[in-house]
């Protein structure tokens, strides 16, 4: 099957400290490194290194990190069916890793420049796919055109992340919705912080129109529509390290296994793997897991 992921490449400039800085407050950091990184890439990242056919649809500037991103891309074997942009930066994601745990400031550079009239452009791409990933590091007018060319062609897979308000027509083109619980939270407003709300979230976001929903819940596993019944899966029990990456090699993990036929059981099953070992390495898209390591 064929796999296309629209969405952001940015460069991930990461730093590392032992105390997150207050506003007007300086520490001191460590290990500070630029990576390849932006939701997007990962995912597609994950998916060609755990073994689905994927071409990433995106946009970067012609500059150094445009380059790094574009040689990264082919280092891992997905097609990039974009293109780099003069006179725009590449987007860049500021990162600072505390503990396991971070914080990101984005500067969206050419991922803004993401726009249905680029959409329209690569109709044939989008129309030939099987599965199609989102995540919303691309203006929202960009997801609305391509939820309206592919509905009833492609299965449609969206991480509302970061958080922005979508029309109701995104929500009911979506197959499988993939929010963690901060996003989930933005969304219906619900704290999950007991199993009775995760409950009720997952059939508010249903009620949404999505056709299945899945809640990350970080080390508490995740909680997931299945025909029916509101299910949990609990984590993988892994010393996390870095956890930069975790929610896009869950996703992209699941999208494998979906396309190769498993049940949404059996795929969450396998993504908890894949994103277990991804959080026990440093990194964004280097720290996504081959195949063969899962397994």
């Amino acid at each position: 099957m064929n796999i296309l992921v629209i969405g952001s490449a940015n460069a991930d400039m990461v730093i590392r400290t032992d105390k997150a800085p207050m506003l007007g407050e300086t520490v001191s950091g460590h290990d500070f490194s630029v990576n390849a990184g932006g939701k997007g890439l990962n995912q597609a990242v994950a998916i060609s290194k755990l073994g689905g056919k994927v071409s990433f649809l995106g946009l970067v500037g012609n500059d150094a990190n445009g380059t790094m991103l574009k040689n990264t891309l082919n280092e891992y074997k997905v097609d990039f069916s974009g293109k780099a942009l003069d006179g725009v930066s590449t987007g860049v994601a500021v990162i600072t890793v505390v503990g396991a745990d971070n914080s990101i400031v984005l500067n969206e550079g050419a991922n803004g420049c993401i726009t249905p009239e680029f959409i329209e452009v690569n109709r044939e791409l989008i129309e030939n796919a099987d599965y199609i990933v989102l995540q919303l590091e691309i203006p929202v007018a960009t997801i609305v055109k391509i939820c309206e060319m592919a509905k009833g062609k492609a299965k449609i897979i969206l991480n509302p992340a970061p958080y922005k308000e979508l029309p109701d027509s995104v929500y009911k083109a979506t197959d499988y919705l993939i929010p963690n619980e901060h996003e989930a939270k933005d969304i219906t407003g619900i704290t999950l912080n007991s199993r009775e709300n995760c409950i009720e979230t997952v059939k508010k976001l249903k009620a949404l129109g999505a056709a299945n929903v899945i809640i990350t819940l970080g080390d508490k596993g995740s909680v997931y529509s299945y025909k029916n019944d509101v299910i949990f899966h609990p984590s993988e029990n892994v010393v996390a390290v870095d956890t930069t990456s975790a929610g896009d090699s869950f996703i992209g993990a699941l999208t494998v296994m979906l396309c190769n036929g498993k049940t949404l059981p059996e795929a969450i099953n396998f993504a908890t793997k894949v994103s277990a070992i991804t959080v026990s390495r440093k990194g964004a898209a280097k720290s996504i897991p081959f195949i063969d390591e899962v397994l």
